[in-house]
């Protein structure tokens, strides 16, 4: 049997590809395929032969630079290679192939004279050495060994992955929020491949900025990092030393790169963003972690783009709202501008509180909504001049339940219902919809009865004309404890006051 028969890209390429194809992807569960490297071509026919016989695919090399050529374009499993060799021998070979084909084991072959040097090869890597002048058994039995090694380890990494895929499954099936989720991602991705540092970019989406997350050591990868060849990937890459740089630009965050995985996020055929893992030196990223990184970044994709369709859904809903809140105060002419003061008045309250500002901008929000329930009452009976009827004292009591109605459904609006349905609660517990009291009305509705009742008494009415600030400010202190949380009503006449006196030297209008 000629072994220079068997399948070597170095003379010829395969059909239908150029000799600048890159190599499939590697698969340790695929028929073994062995690359034979020596400078003696019968060495090279000896090995080759037996290595047949036995089953494995045999690709073979003269030198350690055409090994590298060899490798470019075929995924190999098991590298045998002489140690002396000209053009570039076996130590050299073993560094090319540990930088760029970690998953790839190799064997050293060498003189009884070069042992040192072949230990010095095991120490950088080599999985075993052989003696010549060899038994080939003996050859074909390390052979063994080595590939049987790679196949447990690819089993290990298999079994990682998969505890590692249920695992972030199980903890983002609980978690809608977006940035929590890619959190989880990162340190997901940071702990299974040991990288040095991990980042999720999002690209932006209907010029919509996403925020990312990144963790681990060193500045973060951000999309100004990126190459362009990075924003074209349409699948996962494992890059090494100078390869690296093929998806990154050279910057003082990059420089430390050794070695880089980077996985395209895609969502109905769209790039969402970029998944990235890099090294700054030591052992370089191997094919297991490619494929672990690839599983999770599905994941990943698909939150991202779950997010973005959420968020599109909420943009509607909240134009869709804000648009029925400005129909609400058309259709009552008295009421005009009340949604947006109520709004700015608890929204003072809150800071005087010393409330965060995650709590500020909610209670915002739900005084632009909290009269939205109003909607559905009829447009005789809020400009009405004279009092209600029972009946109709009865109906409007309800607007602040089917506010609740309107946006208990959707989610972004969950947080500031409480001062949707529990503006006019009261303290002592005698208000409506619930009738509860004291500390059991949220805090955001409290304030929010305190901004609403001011409001009310200072704008015009169809049953009245508006009443003065201090007329106002009075009835607050007076209802203060029975209506009206004592400690919301302290905060609002500091903030009150404070805000009219900027609104006076801005020259803008404000209750007398």
């Amino acid at each position: 049997m000629n072994p220079e028969a068997a399948p070597t890209p170095i003379a010829a390429s395969r059909p239908g590809t150029s000799p600048t194809e890159k190599a499939p992807p590697f698969d340790a569960h695929a028929q073994a395929r062995v690359l034979v490297v020596d400078d003696e071509q019968v060495i090279r026919e000896i090995l080759s032969d037996f290595l047949l016989m036995e089953g494995y695919q045999v690709l073979t090399a003269e030198n350690g630079r055409v090994a590298l050529d060899v490798l470019a374009h075929h995924a190999v499993h098991l590298v045998l290679s002489d140690l002396k060799m000209p053009e570039m021998g076996g130590l050299e070979l073993l560094e090319g192939i540990r930088d760029r084909y970690p998953e790839v084991v190799t064997l050293i072959m060498t003189g009884y004279g070069t042992v040192e040097t072949a230990i010095e090869a095991m120490k950088r890597g080599a999985f075993d050495y052989v003696l010549k002048p060899f038994k080939v058994e003996e050859v074909v039995h390390t052979v063994r060994r080595g590939l049987e090694q790679q196949r447990l380890r690819a089993e290990n990494i298999e079994l990682r992955a998969a505890l590692s895929l249920y695992q972030l499954a199980a903890r983002l099936g609980d978690e809608p929020d977006l940035a929590r989720t890619l959190r989880l991602v990162v340190a997901t991705v940071l702990e299974q491949t040991n990288a040095d540092r991990v980042s999720v970019i999002l690209l932006p989406d209907d010029d919509v900025r996403w925020e990312g997350a990144s963790s681990g050591h060193g500045e973060p990868i951000t999309e100004h990092d990126l190459a362009e060849a990075a924003l074209g990937l349409h699948g996962s890459v494992l890059a090494n030393q100078g390869r690296a740089f093929r998806f990154l630009r050279g910057s003082d965050c990059t420089a430390p790169v050794t070695s880089l995985l980077m996985t395209p996020l895609t969502g109905r055929h769209k790039l969402l963003g970029l998944l990235v893992a890099v090294r700054h030196g030591g052992r370089p990223f191997i094919e297991g972690d490619r494929k672990l990184m690839t599983i999770i970044a599905d994941r990943a994709a698909a939150a991202v783009h779950n997010a973005q369709l959420f968020e599109t859904q909420e943009r509607t809903f909240r134009h869709t709202i804000e648009a029925l809140v400005t129909t609400l105060e058309e259709k009552d002419r008295y009421t005009a501008g009340h949604s947006a003061r109520v709004a700015e008045f608890a929204e003072i309250t809150a800071r005087q509180m010393g409330l965060d500002e995650e709590f500020v901008q909610l209670i915002h929000q739900s005084g632009r909504l909290h009269d939205l329930g109003k909607i559905k009452l009829r447009t005789e009976e809020l400009n009405k001049p004279g009092p209600l009827t029972p009946e109709e004292y009865e109906r409007f009591k309800m607007h602040p339940v089917y506010g609740e109605e309107l946006l208990g459904p959707i989610p972004s609006f969950r947080d500031v219902l409480p001062g949707v349905w529990g503006h006019h609660e009261r303290f002592d517990g005698n208000g409506y919809p619930r009738g509860i009291g004291g500390d059991n009305i949220p805090l955001m509705a409290r304030i929010m009865a305190v901004a609403d009742s001011y409001d009310a008494m200072t704008s015009h009415r169809a049953y009245r004309t508006a009443l003065t600030h201090g007329y106002a400010i009075g009835e607050l202190v007076r209802c203060s404890g029975t209506q009206f949380d004592p400690t919301c009503v302290d905060a609002f006449l500091v903030a009150i006051e404070t805000w009219r006196a900027v609104r006076s030297v801005a020259g803008e209008s404000y209750p007398q």
